[in-house]
């Protein structure tokens, strides 16, 4: 089997989720034999695959592309649509900014929902999402569930290396981009409050984001930094925090819940269908993410979450559902 993976042109440059999921689903394919190769050419000859996978239609002009080129040439298509309705968080930013993207939101979606409508397959990575795209978009385009994963070595992590280095004890990490959609400044309020320093690793998408972040309490900022000292930092911290807008699930939540941190997260996305009541959850508000976090920090650890996450969402796993949601359509 021959597959063709189409994403946004900077993906392997702008680095997100969706960059992820999609490199770290190829690898785990090709360990299972399949012939999978990546190409963001809206014009691409695709004469010789057997199948088409796109990823992401909040940005969805290229997508648009990509799927109208495979329509024709007549080749199946699946879809990782990496979707959850942004009004709530567009509510939140300046009013210039807010209405020119409800405005692009509003002129595109007949694009999404000519995707939804055409492809043979639907992907989604939560119950949650599906669910949201039923409703939004009146969904009868048949789908699978096919959950975001983590790399196992997360699992191994050990403070050491980290706390070595830096000489930091009991901080509380956020691991993610520096952008507003992330909420770390309100993470850093509600940590404030509680006296505790909060560790930000990411690139910054959002440079005057983290001017205010910096003004908001207690940070450090370490930038992006190696797989490896990042599962280190997890070991590390007092706990993880991930207080966005939304998250599908946020992929940091599988590596640190996997590295054996305590998790706060955002009740916005599908979180909670991942961890279970094995985390902490909050909403965006820094009151919410306070609270969450005391009770994070001052209570015993649920049991079971790294077991949870190493034997349902690694790379591998995921590999072989998408290899069968695949064989569905292509045999």
């Amino acid at each position: 089997m021959r597959i063709l993976m189409q994403n946004r042109a900077t993906v392997l440059r702008v680095m997100a989720g969706d960059t992820i999921q999609m490199t770290k689903t190829r690898e785990a394919l090709l360990r299972l034999g399949v012939e999978v190769e990546f190409d963001s050419c809206p014009e691409a000859d695709l004469s010789r695959y057997d199948l088409v996978h796109l990823f992401n239609i909040i940005p969805v002009e290229e997508t648009y592309r990509f799927y109208r080129q495979a329509k024709k040439w007549n080749k199946p298509v699946v879809l990782t649509p990496i979707y959850w309705d942004p009004a709530e968080f567009l509510h939140h930013i300046a009013a210039k900014e807010k209405n020119a993207f409800f405005e692009w939101l509003e002129n595109t979606d007949h694009l999404r929902q000519e995707i939804l409508d055409g492809v043979d397959l639907i992907l989604p990575n939560g119950r949650e999402e599906l669910q949201l795209l039923v409703e939004k978009y009146r969904l009868i385009t048949p789908a699978k569930i096919i959950p975001n994963g983590v790399d196992p070595l997360f699992f191994y992590a050990k403070p050491d290396k980290f706390i070595n280095r830096f000489h930091w004890k009991d901080f509380i990490l956020c691991v993610g981009r520096i952008c507003r959609r992330k909420n770390q400044k309100a993470l850093v309020t509600a940590a404030s409050d509680l006296g505790k320093t909060v560790v930000l690793i990411g690139p910054i998408n959002d440079y005057q984001y983290y001017q205010e972040c910096r003004q908001a309490g207690k940070i450090k900022f370490l930038g992006p930094l190696p797989q490896t000292w990042v599962a280190s930092a997890y070991a590390a911290c007092a706990l993880h925090a991930l207080v966005s807008w939304y998250d599908t699930p946020g992929l940091v939540n599988l590596e640190a819940a996997l590295a054996g941190c305590r998790v706060v997260t955002t009740d916005r996305g599908t979180a909670r269908e991942y961890l279970g009541d094995m985390a902490w959850y909050c909403s965006p508000e820094p009151a919410s993410i306070r609270a969450a976090l005391h009770q994070a920090l001052y209570n015993p650890a649920p049991s079971g979450l790294r077991e949870h996450i190493l034997a349902n969402y690694t790379w591998d796993r995921i590999g072989r559902l998408t290899l069968d949601a695949y064989r569905e359509i292509v045999g």
